[in-house]
């Protein structure tokens, strides 16, 4: 029984955390673009650059189409919300 309860609280957090980074992404689809410049002049992702850009490039794939990306993850914020309402 505590399982469920460590999922409802998973659940949740996922969902509203989901949630605010889907109307992030919708509202400000520019911004994404300055956070992932500020990071890449703060960290040095050189390593995880080259796994990622070997195969294809992550972020121009995900963000071609931002409020796209933007609605599919504010669909699956309120299907989680939802799934966490509805069972628990």
């Amino acid at each position: 029984m505590e399982e469920i309860e460590v999922f409802r609280v998973v659940s949740l957090l996922a969902g509203v955390v989901g949630l605010a980074v889907a109307i992030g992404v919708i509202l400000a689809p520019h911004a994404i673009h300055k956070i992932e410049k500020g990071l890449d002049k703060t960290f040095s992702t050189e390593s995880v650059e080259k796994i990622l850009n070997a195969r294809r490039d992550l972020s121009s794939a995900l963000l071609r189409r931002p409020r796209i990306f933007g609605f599919f993850l504010l669909a699956i914020s309120f299907l989680l919300l939802l799934s966490h309402l509805l069972l628990f």
